[in-house]
Protein backbone atom coordinates (compact mmCIF):
# COMPACT_ATOMS: atom_id res chain seq x y z
CA UNK A 1 0.00 0.00 0.00
CA UNK A 2 2.39 2.96 -1.12
CA UNK A 3 1.59 6.43 -0.88
CA UNK A 4 2.05 8.87 -2.50
CA UNK A 5 1.58 12.60 -0.51
CA UNK A 6 0.18 15.20 -2.21
CA UNK A 7 1.50 18.65 -0.75
CA UNK A 8 -2.15 20.24 -2.08
CA UNK A 9 -4.07 17.74 0.25
CA UNK A 10 -2.47 19.75 3.54
CA UNK A 11 -4.29 23.28 2.41
CA UNK A 12 -5.84 24.13 5.76
CA UNK A 13 -9.41 23.48 6.24
CA UNK A 14 -12.06 25.19 7.78
CA UNK A 15 -12.80 22.11 10.07
CA UNK A 16 -11.39 19.28 11.11
CA UNK A 17 -12.39 15.82 11.39
CA UNK A 18 -11.75 12.00 12.05
CA UNK A 19 -12.34 9.59 9.69
CA UNK A 20 -13.69 5.48 10.62
CA UNK A 21 -11.93 3.04 8.28
CA UNK A 22 -13.86 -0.19 7.14
CA UNK A 23 -10.95 -1.77 5.03
CA UNK A 24 -6.96 -1.26 5.88
CA UNK A 25 -6.25 1.05 2.57
CA UNK A 26 -8.62 3.26 3.91
CA UNK A 27 -6.13 4.88 6.47
CA UNK A 28 -4.56 6.49 3.36
CA UNK A 29 -7.62 9.10 4.29
CA UNK A 30 -5.66 10.30 7.20
CA UNK A 31 -3.67 12.24 4.35
CA UNK A 32 -6.80 14.52 3.43
CA UNK A 33 -6.72 17.79 4.40
CA UNK A 34 -9.93 17.83 6.57
CA UNK A 35 -8.60 14.47 8.10
CA UNK A 36 -6.90 14.75 11.94
CA UNK A 37 -7.63 11.35 12.94
CA UNK A 38 -7.94 7.76 11.63
CA UNK A 39 -9.19 4.81 13.15
CA UNK A 40 -9.25 0.98 12.15
CA UNK A 41 -11.11 -1.24 14.29
CA UNK A 42 -9.20 -4.69 14.53
CA UNK A 43 -10.60 -7.93 16.59
CA UNK A 44 -8.65 -8.58 19.57
CA UNK A 45 -6.12 -11.39 18.98
CA UNK A 46 -6.43 -14.38 21.64
CA UNK A 47 -2.66 -15.79 21.59
CA UNK A 48 -1.45 -11.47 22.12
CA UNK A 49 -4.31 -11.20 24.60
CA UNK A 50 -3.06 -13.75 26.51
CA UNK A 51 0.15 -13.66 26.27
CA UNK A 52 -0.12 -10.00 28.06
CA UNK A 53 -2.75 -11.29 30.64
CA UNK A 54 -0.39 -13.80 31.56
CA UNK A 55 2.76 -11.27 31.69
CA UNK A 56 1.01 -8.64 33.69
CA UNK A 57 -0.29 -11.47 36.38
CA UNK A 58 3.19 -12.95 36.57
CA UNK A 59 4.71 -9.54 37.23
CA UNK A 60 7.23 -10.27 33.98
CA UNK A 61 5.99 -6.84 31.59
CA UNK A 62 8.82 -5.10 32.14
CA UNK A 63 9.00 -1.04 31.69
CA UNK A 64 8.65 -1.19 27.96
CA UNK A 65 11.37 -0.70 25.18
CA UNK A 66 12.33 2.24 22.52
CA UNK A 67 14.14 1.04 19.31
CA UNK A 68 14.40 1.98 15.93
CA UNK A 69 13.49 -0.55 13.29
CA UNK A 70 13.09 -1.02 9.11
CA UNK A 71 10.03 -1.64 8.11
CA UNK A 72 10.01 -5.31 6.51
CA UNK A 73 12.86 -6.56 8.51
CA UNK A 74 12.14 -9.34 11.43
CA UNK A 75 11.56 -8.10 14.63
CA UNK A 76 13.08 -9.49 17.67
CA UNK A 77 13.02 -8.01 21.01
CA UNK A 78 15.10 -9.66 23.89
CA UNK A 79 13.35 -7.54 26.64
CA UNK A 80 9.86 -9.53 25.88
CA UNK A 81 9.44 -12.39 28.35
CA UNK A 82 9.45 -15.81 26.89
CA UNK A 83 5.76 -16.75 27.51
CA UNK A 84 2.99 -18.65 24.93
CA UNK A 85 2.40 -16.09 22.58
CA UNK A 86 5.76 -14.22 22.37
CA UNK A 87 5.98 -15.18 18.40
CA UNK A 88 2.48 -13.38 17.82
CA UNK A 89 3.45 -10.44 19.56
CA UNK A 90 6.50 -10.14 17.34
CA UNK A 91 4.61 -11.16 14.16
CA UNK A 92 2.10 -8.59 14.63
CA UNK A 93 4.43 -5.91 15.71
CA UNK A 94 6.55 -6.20 12.62
CA UNK A 95 3.08 -6.15 10.67
CA UNK A 96 2.39 -2.77 12.21
CA UNK A 97 5.95 -1.47 11.47
CA UNK A 98 5.03 -2.87 7.43
CA UNK A 99 1.62 -1.01 7.23
CA UNK A 100 3.13 2.28 8.77
CA UNK A 101 6.13 2.24 7.01
CA UNK A 102 4.77 1.64 3.73
CA UNK A 103 1.84 4.15 4.33
CA UNK A 104 4.40 6.82 5.33
CA UNK A 105 6.75 6.03 2.92
CA UNK A 106 9.35 6.36 5.59
CA UNK A 107 13.15 4.25 5.97
CA UNK A 108 13.00 3.94 9.54
CA UNK A 109 10.28 3.72 12.41
CA UNK A 110 10.96 4.86 15.99
CA UNK A 111 8.88 2.00 18.03
CA UNK A 112 7.77 2.45 21.59
CA UNK A 113 6.16 -0.04 23.55
CA UNK A 114 5.07 1.66 26.51
CA UNK A 115 3.91 -0.62 30.11
CA UNK A 116 1.57 1.47 31.95
CA UNK A 117 0.35 1.67 35.43
CA UNK A 118 -1.03 5.27 35.36
CA UNK A 119 -2.31 7.68 32.90
CA UNK A 120 0.93 8.77 30.57
CA UNK A 121 -0.56 11.94 29.42
CA UNK A 122 -4.31 12.55 31.45
CA UNK A 123 -4.93 15.69 29.63
CA UNK A 124 -6.40 16.31 25.99
CA UNK A 125 -3.22 16.92 24.11
CA UNK A 126 -2.08 17.54 20.30
CA UNK A 127 0.93 16.06 19.26
CA UNK A 128 4.15 18.00 18.26
CA UNK A 129 4.16 15.33 15.55
CA UNK A 130 4.16 14.15 12.03
CA UNK A 131 1.48 11.30 11.84
CA UNK A 132 1.93 9.12 14.56
CA UNK A 133 0.10 5.29 15.09
CA UNK A 134 -1.01 4.10 18.34
CA UNK A 135 -1.93 0.44 19.38
CA UNK A 136 -3.37 -0.41 22.62
CA UNK A 137 -2.71 -3.86 23.18
CA UNK A 138 -3.83 -4.50 26.94
CA UNK A 139 -6.04 -2.17 29.20
CA UNK A 140 -8.13 0.57 28.07
CA UNK A 141 -7.54 2.53 24.74
CA UNK A 142 -6.78 6.05 23.65
CA UNK A 143 -9.56 8.41 23.69
CA UNK A 144 -10.29 11.55 21.20
CA UNK A 145 -12.15 14.44 20.91
CA UNK A 146 -13.63 15.63 17.56
CA UNK A 147 -13.42 19.39 16.64
CA UNK A 148 -16.71 20.61 16.98
CA UNK A 149 -16.51 18.91 20.76
CA UNK A 150 -13.62 21.06 21.81
CA UNK A 151 -12.69 24.43 22.22
CA UNK A 152 -8.86 24.49 20.99
CA UNK A 153 -8.39 27.97 23.24
CA UNK A 154 -8.68 25.64 26.51
CA UNK A 155 -6.17 23.18 25.08
CA UNK A 156 -3.16 22.75 27.28
CA UNK A 157 -1.22 25.72 29.23
CA UNK A 158 -4.44 27.71 27.53
CA UNK A 159 -6.67 26.06 30.62
CA UNK A 160 -4.81 28.09 32.86
CA UNK A 161 -4.00 24.90 35.24
CA UNK A 162 -7.87 23.69 35.27
CA UNK A 163 -8.93 20.65 34.38
CA UNK A 164 -10.44 19.24 31.31
CA UNK A 165 -13.85 18.64 32.58
CA UNK A 166 -14.08 22.15 34.04
CA UNK A 167 -11.85 24.23 31.93
CA UNK A 168 -14.42 24.44 28.85
CA UNK A 169 -12.34 22.48 27.01
CA UNK A 170 -14.97 19.78 26.32
CA UNK A 171 -17.78 21.11 24.75
CA UNK A 172 -19.94 17.91 25.14
CA UNK A 173 -18.70 15.57 27.10
CA UNK A 174 -20.96 12.45 25.49
CA UNK A 175 -18.84 13.54 22.25
CA UNK A 176 -15.05 11.58 24.29
CA UNK A 177 -14.81 8.53 21.91
CA UNK A 178 -12.41 5.72 22.94
CA UNK A 179 -10.40 3.06 20.59
CA UNK A 180 -11.02 -0.40 21.48
CA UNK A 181 -7.84 -2.86 22.24
CA UNK A 182 -6.11 -4.08 18.71
CA UNK A 183 -7.40 -0.88 17.20
CA UNK A 184 -5.30 1.20 15.19
CA UNK A 185 -5.01 5.06 15.52
CA UNK A 186 -3.27 7.46 13.22
CA UNK A 187 -2.68 10.70 14.70
CA UNK A 188 -2.03 13.75 12.67
CA UNK A 189 0.43 16.02 14.79
CA UNK A 190 1.28 19.91 14.33
CA UNK A 191 4.27 19.23 12.40
CA UNK A 192 2.32 17.36 9.76
CA UNK A 193 2.52 20.17 6.58
CA UNK A 194 0.07 22.45 6.87
CA UNK A 195 -0.76 21.50 9.90
CA UNK A 196 0.37 24.20 12.49
CA UNK A 197 -2.46 24.85 14.79
CA UNK A 198 -4.42 21.95 14.70
CA UNK A 199 -4.08 18.70 15.10
CA UNK A 200 -5.76 15.33 16.84
CA UNK A 201 -7.07 16.14 20.22
CA UNK A 202 -6.74 12.88 22.09
CA UNK A 203 -5.58 11.57 25.81
CA UNK A 204 -4.47 8.62 27.80
CA UNK A 205 -7.58 6.93 29.65
CA UNK A 206 -7.64 6.72 33.20
CA UNK A 207 -6.73 3.25 34.87
CA UNK A 208 -9.06 0.39 34.41
CA UNK A 209 -9.83 -1.15 38.58
CA UNK A 210 -10.02 -4.37 36.86
CA UNK A 211 -7.06 -3.75 34.71
CA UNK A 212 -4.93 -1.29 35.61
CA UNK A 213 -1.52 -1.77 33.64
CA UNK A 214 -2.02 -0.62 29.74
CA UNK A 215 0.21 -1.71 27.04
CA UNK A 216 0.68 0.43 24.31
CA UNK A 217 2.57 0.40 20.98
CA UNK A 218 3.90 4.26 19.14
CA UNK A 219 5.22 4.38 15.89
CA UNK A 220 6.69 7.87 14.87
CA UNK A 221 8.45 8.00 11.19
CA UNK A 222 11.71 8.39 10.84
CA UNK A 223 13.57 10.07 7.72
Amino acid sequence: MTVALNPASCATPPTTSHHEATRLTDLVRIFDADVQLCRYPRSPIEAITRYFANASAEGVLGLGFRLVTTPGQVLDIPGLAALPGRDAVLRDMAYLIDIYGDLLGCPQVGMRLEILNHAMCPRFHVDQTGVRMLCTYHGRGTEWLSEEAADRSKLGRLAQGMPDETSGLIRNPKAIRQAAPFSLLLLKGTQWQGNHGRGAIHRSPAPDPLQPCRVLLALDAIW
